[in-house]
């Protein structure tokens, strides 16, 4: 019974760290850092859009190309023109009374 618990316990620890190995290295989701980078000069600012994410930050070399790397946390971007006009000025007090 002993050596049935090792062995559960090796492959666990095997199979936990080969699945955080690969999340690591899954590598961007889009070509938009290498993009916002190709017509500028390294060290130059830089930004570009993911999703509803903007990333800012600047132009660095990796593997001879360049790509904006992020400095500054993400903003998320909100489209207010889908949102209601109503609901753009509702304030808390205005709630609380419904």
């Amino acid at each position: 019974m002993k050596i049935f618990n090792v062995i559960k316990a090796l492959t666990t620890g095997f199979l936990l760290a080969a699945s955080c190995s690969a999340l690591s290295h899954a590598g961007h989701g889009s070509n938009a850092p290498w993009e916002a980078c190709e017509a500028k000069a390294i060290n130059e600012d830089c930004s570009y859009t993911s999703h509803d994410k903007k990333a800012t930050g600047t132009c660095q070399a990796m593997n001879k190309v360049l790509m904006c790397v992020r400095n500054k946390p993400l903003e998320t971007l909100i489209d207010k023109a889908t949102q209601p006009a109503s609901d753009q000025k509702q304030s808390v007090k205005s709630l609380a009374k419904r």
